[in-house]
């Protein structure tokens, strides 16, 4: 993974604790050349009183990014983003804008790195396993998102559950159920191929 410099406590509501973690954090995630991540996710409508569980897996390496869910797969080669919906045998095509995009799959291990205050908010079990609570709330007030909670496992090192608190009134968390680091993944691996999914409809919105 490509990683900015340490987190630096930039305002006095970034406690010491928040930051030794996430330092801690940066150093190990900054050692992977590339990670494997299997998760579930779970879209919760507060108002409507619903909610959408689904699961994939995250490959990631550098900027590339591809994530393999039911019914759908997006690739990324740092450049260029491909949606492919199954039920329509369709791929849209866009221009990748990582600004664009209020949470960018290649940085999901890594978003408290930059753009965000941080803080301890405590603990919480996750079946046998004590995770540490940061809670992020971004400096651009813009995004579409205001709070973001990231559970830790401090003995693993590893960010084990994120949620993203929406001002539309979506919660969305993901769980990793298994992790691993420096895969051997090939850089065409994240670049869709449409001779793999015959008759494709391609949409080129680039």
């Amino acid at each position: 993974m490509i990683l900015s410099a340490p987190i630096s406590s930039v305002s006095e509501s970034q406690d010491s604790r928040s930051t030794a973690l996430l330092n801690k954090l940066s150093k190990t995630y900054k050692s992977y050349k590339s990670v494997k991540a299997q998760f579930t996710v779970n879209i919760r409508n507060k108002q409507a009183n619903t909610s959408v569980k689904q699961s994939g897996t995250l490959y990631q390496k550098g900027k590339k990014f591809r994530v393999n869910m039911s019914g759908q797969e997006i690739f990324c080669d740092g450049k260029t983003i491909w949606t492919y919906l199954e039920d329509a045998n369709e791929v849209q095509i866009s221009k990748f804008d990582a600004k664009s995009m209020d949470i960018n799959p290649s940085e999901i291990f890594t978003i408290y790195e930059k753009g965000f205050m941080h803080k301890y908010a405590g603990q919480v079990t996750n079946g046998t396993k004590t995770l540490d609570v940061v809670e992020l709330t971004p400096i651009d007030k813009n995004k579409g998102y205001f709070k973001v909670k990231l559970g830790i496992d401090k003995l693993a090192n590893k960010v084990k559950e994120m949620s993203v608190f929406s001002k539309n009134g979506l919660i969305t968390t993901y769980v990793i159920s298994k992790f691993e680091p420096n895969v051997n993944i090939n850089d065409s691996y994240f670049k869709f191929n449409p001779k793999d999914k015959p008759g494709v409809i391609e949409i080129d919105l680039r």
